[in-house]
């Protein structure tokens, strides 16, 4: 029903002021009813319905109840703001005694460079797998320049000699290790005094396109056969999964559901998979030695030794799967004309190229495969969110990947 230019009249009881409840006639009396502290309260007036004034009596003893929560509401809401302005008060007089702090020369040696990058308030936050990844490159330079070194007399002639050295490997190298180092150098140096930053005008190297490529069967063959116990298990990952080198080599257990599906979450992006992982599993407790049914940890790694090379090194454990491949006589590495170096033709993230093709060419939707490999790039997010883990496993089934 609506009265004047439109508006929704209201029938029934009359609401007081937002915030101060209502009053309703029930049993003869006016009743309080109001909301405090998110729950409904309820009280009886000793005003009769029908007495010359009850109702706004009621309304004023409603008005006192209320008021009292309204204030109390108030104060703990500007202590809240209050102990805010504290906190920021408190942030600001550090940042302003840093800022206005004369400056010496930083007394910091590089033996010190990645522990003191790892606590500046100023560092990027990262994934913990990222970060010890920078760490470990911040580490290389570290080792070449010689930890007693200050971090104030790193100037451009020793970070050009450094990245002259970066040169001999690839531009996609060369430009992680660069930029990891001109990032840190800002983090450190504000807290240091050190404003110049060597590495920031260093060119970086311009990128080809290039990626490993699929595997053909014969290969795949050839790989498994030259593979032995944790070593083929991994491989076996790889193929069946389309994991990257570091989720599959740290694979648990418990990964595995009951009903033979693998959950996942990737170390580079965050992204959670799932992955049909029956057949797999069969095939890795056979490659281990471990009985069907045997008991496992499932808080275990897969492939336990492996991990902890990895963890230790990355680059250690691709050099364990580049010599497999070449012991089954693939050719890891390509030399052209106009390279610095060979570039890798072939290697543990061939077998994730070669999980994809696989799926793609029995008739896997795309929008699925990639899902399984845990692509999270905002225009593929939008086009396969949609899909659950019942869809991706019927499709693998029917494919027969």
């Amino acid at each position: 029903m609506k009265g004047i230019k439109g508006q929704k009249r209201t029938r029934g009881r009359k609401r007081g002021p937002k915030g101060g409840g209502t009053i309703i006639a029930r049993g003869g009396r006016y009743v309080m009813r109001w909301r405090e502290g998110g729950k409904v309260k309820q009280e009886a007036t000793p005003f009769l319905v029908g007495a010359k004034g009850a109702k706004e009596s009621a309304r004023e003893l409603l008005a006192e109840r209320t008021q009292v929560f309204r204030l109390k509401a108030r104060r703990d809401q500007i202590a809240v703001l209050l102990a805010e302005r504290e906190e920021i008060d408190a942030k600001l007089r550090r940042l302003e005694a840093i800022a206005e702090k004369p400056r010496e020369a930083s007394g910091l040696k590089l033996g010190g460079l990645v522990e003191t990058w790892k606590a500046s308030p100023w560092r990027r936050d990262t994934k913990p797998a990222m970060t010890a990844e920078y760490a470990r490159q911040l580490a290389a330079f570290v080792t070449w320049a010689g930890e007693g070194v200050a971090f104030a007399d790193v100037d451009e002639k020793i970070a050009q000699e450094y990245a002259s050295e970066l040169a001999k490997r690839s531009g996609n190298t060369y430009n992680k290790h660069i930029n990891t180092l001109s990032a840190a150098w800002k983090a450190v140096g504000r807290a240091e005094g050190v404003k110049a930053n060597p590495w920031a005008d260093l060119p970086r190297k311009r990128l080809e396109t290039h990626s490993r490529r699929a595997l053909t069967q014969k290969e795949v063959d050839a790989i498994l056969g030259k593979a032995e116990g944790e070593l083929k298990a991994l491989v076996l990952i790889g193929l069946r999964t389309g994991l990257r080198l570091g989720d599959a080599a740290t694979l648990k257990w418990g990964a595995w559901r009951k009903d033979g599906v693998i959950e996942v979450t990737t170390a580079k992006t965050g992204a959670e998979v799932c992955l049909p992982g029956a057949r797999l599993l069969a095939e890795v407790r056979a490659a281990l030695g471990v009985a069907e049914g045997a008991a496992v940890d499932p808080t275990g790694e897969v492939v336990p030794e492996l991990a902890r090379i990895y963890r230790r090194s990355h680059g250690e454990l691709s050099k364990h799967i580049t010599a497999l491949f070449e012991r089954a006589g693939i050719e890891t590495r390509e030399k052209r004309k106009g390279w610095a170096i060979a570039r890798a033709t072939a290697s543990f993230h061939s077998l994730r190229h070669t999980f994809v093709t696989r799926a793609i060419e029995a008739g896997v939707p795309a929008a699925i495969v990639r899902a399984l490999v845990g692509h999270t790039r905002e225009t593929m997010t939008e086009h396969y969110t949609h899909i659950g883990g019942a869809a991706m496993l019927e499709a693998f089934t029917k494919a027969g990947v």
